[in-house]
């Protein structure tokens, strides 16, 4: 697999279809620089005449052709290329059975293995089947006659596959009579999930010789010290292993005293009691350990820490992140950033609230400390989100996830980087702490809609998420820490630094620095973590000769997870949304129905080429913009592209453009609407009206068109000939005005000698 650039290159399974501009394609396999694609019939192409055959190709051609990695890249993007999300645009491979893995394992392990992975593999179908999303152990256990049912049937087709790679097949196999507990398919399940299909063995086959060698005395004071001992107290082995001695070497004096008292008494002694009574021996310190060791692990968290421990640790644990390729496993968090940074008091009223900034008292700007939302990849250390804010909030984590499925090349360059920020993906897995916007209702909803796995980190663990706090770390030692206005970590160190006063940096500012700093250095630096390569080594290399990424979603799902629900009602021309029509040829004939009904509508800031209708309750319909300049455009460089069309169509005003064209430089234009994707505001239907006010005044009717002819414009500023472009009254002389014709007055005013009436006096009826 080749890559086109340094670009990401998505991973289609064979079999995906989807829909290209206006054909539906399959496809069939990777080529070595795209994909090899079968195009499917067109409907219309049957209608074509006879004479007019050849002349469509856009709708008549069928076959296999391969498209390039960079055209399927640029299609996902601009939404030209629909992914049909029911299928598997990426499968997980590390959770798929592995009949090789299988056949090198013996008999014990390998049917263990297919058994659990059998019964993992009908659980989620079944789940799947009835909808019962993330099963709980009581709909398991409810599920349980089915799976049995299925089960011997799913174990021969498993042990089909692997009787082929053996030299002996045809082994014996062995029929489950009873299904697993609910508990333990789950905990198939999680290890299969978290670990892959390799997880699902253990060394279950190995354990043996389980009989017991104490006396059946000796395990009852054994059972009764541990559960006397082992407590939140934590008693180590050996003061149980001394406190069981004690006991033991107790009664078996006791049983040797009465013994030699029934002796002496002249009653005869078996020689089983005498065995019995020479059984009672201590047990050894190793046996003790075991002992104690074959509590569950929750009931020795529970003895050992708590309840509350258990409740505050109850989410998933691991040894740390085992990542295979990119976008396998992502971090994301949040840091305080120990530098002040000068906010424009627009964004203060929207981060803080009208109310908050009134009773703090803030009239301007203000410096504050603001939160960093970062999102990096696991295996190549790329970040592929970055976002700012006052506050860790859901909103943050939604902007988070979303610029990392979208290209960040625009905003590196609009803030003056040399290299291309151009690492995007679909994370297959996210891991995050248990803060309250990763484990909110609506964060879940979104990665269900996005189809990508949440995993919770387990609290005072930081080392499971080793990556992300170490680059929270460079960024504080090699990037902020030089910058005047540090916050440091304490108050001691603090002194009498004034942090406030020293802020110099405005909120641009921070952002051109922090992604100049991460395109340009973090990307392009070596780290001996990663064997001395860069993360953008590690990329490209990924690209070009590893498994490529999963595949970002469409512009039809981008728009209905991360767009804005708005209320508009049809007109003849569509659906209007921020002075741009959207419709199409199905929507055209909803509307013969319902000329001006009101629709929802669903409209996404981020790329104006598509919308979504709700025609009917939980049916939507796609939209496109009308408009072809808007195609592909944010909404701020939509409003760029309106200004300038405006001062672009005044034929009158050329010193207003010359001075327009001055203040409207399109470099500088460009950046500030790239930049505000970092620390945008988000997208509500009030602003959006807002913003429709805004671009009207790019408007102009006939009615409404000032004419050199007039000799003032608005606010009184005169706009003839007679003035130079500021108003100002040119000094040199011009020609006298022609005369007024006198009017003639009529002659009944001349023979009465008055005046006629020039004007009306109000409140009359003249």
């Amino acid at each position: 697999m080749t890559a086109i650039g340094n670009g990401p290159v998505f991973r289609f399974e064979p079999g995906t279809s989807g829909r290209l501009g206006k054909r539906r394609i399959t496809f069939l396999r990777a080529a070595s620089t795209g994909y090899l694609v079968e195009v499917l019939p067109h409907p219309e192409a049957e209608n074509i005449p006879e004479v007019m055959r050849g002349t469509r190709p856009d709708i008549e051609f069928t076959g296999r052709k391969v498209i390039p990695h960079a055209e399927l890249t640029a299609a996902l993007v601009d939404g030209t290329l629909d992914i049909d999300e029911d299928d598997h645009v990426f499968i997980d491979h590390s959770q798929t059975f592995k009949p090789e893995f299988v056949a090198s394992l013996t008999d014990r392990p390998a049917n263990d293995l297919i058994l659990r992975y059998a019964t993992v593999t009908l659980m989620r179908e079944i789940a799947q089947e009835r909808g019962l999303g993330r099963p709980s152990r009581r709909k398991v256990a409810a599920l349980e006659p089915e799976i049995l049912r299925l089960l011997p049937g799913r174990i021969d087709l498993l042990t089909g596959k692997v009787d082929r790679l053996r030299r002996h097949p045809f082994r014996r196999r062995e029929k489950p009579l009873h299904p697993a507990t609910a508990q333990t398919i789950l905990d198939w399940d999680e290890r299969l999930t978290t670990r892959g299909f390799t997880g699902l063995v253990d060394r279950l086959h190995v354990s043996g010789n389980d009989t017991c060698k104490l006396a059946p005395e000796v395990v009852e004071i054994l059972r009764e010290e541990i559960d006397r001992l082992c407590s939140l107290e934590t008693a180590p082995s050996t003061a149980i292993h001394e406190a069981v001695e004690r006991r033991v070497v107790r009664l078996r004096e006791e049983r040797e005293a009465e013994l030699r008292r029934r002796e002496a008494a002249g009653e005869p002694i078996e020689e089983e009691e005498r065995k019995a009574v020479a059984a009672l021996k201590p047990p050894s310190l190793k046996t003790v350990g075991i002992r104690v060791k074959r509590f569950g692990p929750l009931e020795q968290a529970f003895r050992g820490k708590g309840p509350d421990w258990l409740l505050g640790n109850q989410l998933v644990t691991g040894l740390g992140l085992q990542v295979e390729r990119a976008g396998q496993i992502v971090v994301i968090d949040e840091y305080d950033a120990d530098l002040m940074t000068i906010i424009p008091f627009a964004y203060l009223v929207h981060w803080l609230g009208a109310d908050k900034v009134a009773a703090l008292g803030i009239t301007g700007d203000r410096p504050f400390r603001v939160i960093l939302s970062v999102m990096i990849d696991g295996f190549t250390g790329c970040i592929l989100g970055l976002q700012i804010g006052l506050s860790a909030d859901q909103d943050l984590a939604r902007r988070t996830f979303m610029m990392a499925m979208t290209d960040k090349t625009k905003i590196a360059l609009a803030c003056g980087a040399e290299g291309a920020w151009d690492q995007f993906l679909r994370p297959e897995k996210v891991l995050h702490d248990s803060g309250n916007p990763y484990i909110a209702a609506e964060t879940d909803r979104m990665c269900a809609h996005l189809r990508m796995d949440k995993i919770a980190a387990p609290k005072a663990k930081p080392f499971i998420r080793g990556l992300m706090e170490r680059i929270f770390r460079t960024v504080h030692e090699k990037l902020l820490a030089r910058i005047p206005g540090k916050t440091f970590s304490n108050p001691v160190k603090r002194g009498e630094y004034d942090s406030e006063a020293e802020a110099v940096l405005t909120i641009d500012d921070l952002i051109q620095v922090l992604i100049v700093w991460i395109v340009d250095i973090y990307h392009n630096s070596p780290n001996l973590g990663r064997d001395g390569l860069t993360p953008a080594d590690l990329w490209r290399h990924e690209m070009a000769v590893g498994m490529g990424c999963r595949p970002v979603p469409g512009l039809r799902v981008m728009t209905h997870v991360f767009g804005t629900t708005l209320t508009r009602r049809a007109q003849g021309t569509g659906i209007r949304i921020m002075h741009a029509n959207y419709s199409s040829e199905a929507f055209a004939r909803v509307l013969l129905r319902s000329p001006t009904r009101a629709f929802r509508v669903r409209w996404w800031e981020e790329n104006m080429s598509e919308a979504q209708v709700e025609v009917e309750p939980r049916v939507w319909m796609p939209l496109e913009v009308m408009d072809p300049r808007a195609r592909g455009l944010s909404v701020d460089e939509w409003m760029l592209v309106l200004q300038r069309a405006h001062v672009a169509r005044d034929p009158e005003a050329a010193a207003i453009r010359r001075r327009a064209g001055e203040k409207i430089d399109d470099q500088i234009e460009d950046r500030i609407a790239t930049r505000r994707k970092v620390r945008r505001k988000t997208m509500t239907e009030e602003r959006l009206l807002q913003a429709e006010e805004r671009a009207l005044r790019f408007f102009r009717t006939p009615t409404t068109e000032i004419t050199s002819a007039e000799t003032h414009g608005l606010y009184g500023v005169p706009v003839g000939t007679d003035h130079d472009e500021d108003g100002v009254v040119r000094q040199t002389p011009v020609a006298a005005p022609m005369p007024e014709p006198v009017r003639k007055a009529p002659a009944s005013a001349a023979l009465r000698g008055r005046r006629p009436k020039s004007r009306v006096t109000p409140g009359t009826m003249e």
